[in-house]
């Protein structure tokens, strides 16, 4: 799955996730069904060392590679880890891509420059007030909320950030930019869900005014999957 049109590779040393995000099932999930090794069909959190054997593609300013696209690093172990960082300072021609829902874990590590760290923070909220099945963010994901993602993201020193806010739940729109102003992300993502998960959606032009707001405070906001909210 190429989920962002920068990306030149997807490359998973690492794969699964124990986060069980309801919208990950028709998605990543799904993807992963179609592999022999049996802990990628089960999105098990496991490694394959081997695929830090071959090189990756060069990137040119605006391209990275993601490291991994399948799975959340937050789950790998030290060891594991480390066998990462070590494959992402052996190759400083490429830009790579490191997301997680659980960035807390990014300050016990030093990460090269040439390594953009990222979380997906596609709320602020964890009560919703739509006509979604879904009123609590609880009921949608077993990760941390995104108030401690913001918040840990706020913290990390490392100077290359990044946000995911896709698929985008309902927010507040003062909230979602106040905490893009202390993240300081050096891109933000936005984007609609694309598998008809009827997720607590924000309307269409909520959405576009947090897009405009961003814009208008000089943040690079690339535009994904942008739609009406499917109750709308």
């Amino acid at each position: 799955m190429n989920m962002y049109v920068e990306n030149r590779k997807s490359l998973n040393p690492f794969v699964g996730c124990n986060h069980g995000c309801i919208y990950c099932k028709p998605s990543f999930q799904r993807q992963m069904k179609r592999q022999k090794c049996q802990l990628c069909k089960a999105f098990t959190p496991h490694f394959h060392k081997k695929r830090l054997e071959k090189a990756p593609p060069k990137t040119k300013d605006g391209e990275f590679v993601f490291f991994p696209s399948c799975g959340d690093m937050a789950f790998a172990t030290l060891e594991q880890t480390k066998m990462c960082i070590a494959y992402a300072e052996k190759h400083p021609s490429t830009t790579f891509l490191m997301q997680s829902k659980e960035p807390d874990w990014f300050s016990q590590y030093k990460f090269p420059l040439n390594v953009i760290l990222g979380a997906t923070i596609e709320t602020n909220l964890v009560l919703f007030k739509t006509p979604s099945k879904y009123v609590y963010y609880s009921d949608i994901s077993k990760a941390p909320y995104p108030v401690n993602r913001a918040e840990a993201m706020r913290k990390l020193a490392h100077s290359r950030k990044a946000v995911t806010a896709e698929p985008i739940l309902d927010f507040g729109l003062k909230v979602m930019v106040e905490w893009m102003e202390v993240i300081r992300p050096e891109i933000i993502w936005v984007g609609y869900d694309n598998h008809k998960c009827k997720l607590p959606e924000p309307p269409l032009a909520k959405t576009e005014q947090l897009i405009a707001e961003l814009r208008n405070r000089g943040f690079n906001v690339h535009v994904k999957s942008l739609r009406r909210a499917w109750h709308e």
